[in-house]
């Protein structure tokens, strides 16, 4: 637990509890360990400040998905029915839209590609100096076609 979370989380629940008397409802504790949260994130935001944050940095991970950048071709796809999303059930060229059968229609279909997953953190601190803890951010970024 974080030095002064406890302080921050009884401030943090009796707003909430405050707010509740005044709208006059009551909460699902769904909502109110959500509302504590949130008024929980508030509290820490304003009492101290984070660093920069550091350079991306690879984090070994990949996914493998259709990416725009790799290039497209073209297959036939049955036309949704209901709940039926269809089926690819032909192919082309990029440069060759096909002709397809009656109930089917061209869809340009993206080639598979690796994307690469980079992180980057901050330091943060309260108003004393004191760590208080890690922030971490994500983001995939484009890495080479095929997978």
């Amino acid at each position: 637990m974080k030095p002064g979370s406890s302080l921050l989380r009884a401030v943090a629940l009796a707003c909430t509890s405050l707010a509740l008397t005044a709208c006059g409802g009551a909460m699902t504790p769904e909502e109110a360990a959500a509302e504590e949260a949130a008024a929980l994130a508030t509290v820490e935001a304003e009492l101290g400040s984070c660093g920069t944050w550091s350079s991306w940095t690879n984090t070994g991970a990949t996914t493998c998905d259709s990416m725009t950048t790799c290039g497209y071709y073209w297959a036939c796809e049955a036309s949704a029915k209901g709940d039926d999303a269809g089926s690819v059930a032909g192919g082309g060229s990029e440069n060759l839209i096909p002709v397809c059968p009656p109930g089917e229609s061209p869809v340009r279909r993206y080639n598979l590609g690796k994307s690469l997953q980079q992180s980057s953190y901050r330091v943060c601190f309260n108003e004393a100096g004191t760590y208080t803890h890690t922030e971490y951010q994500y983001q995939y970024v484009a890495g080479t076609c095929g997978c």
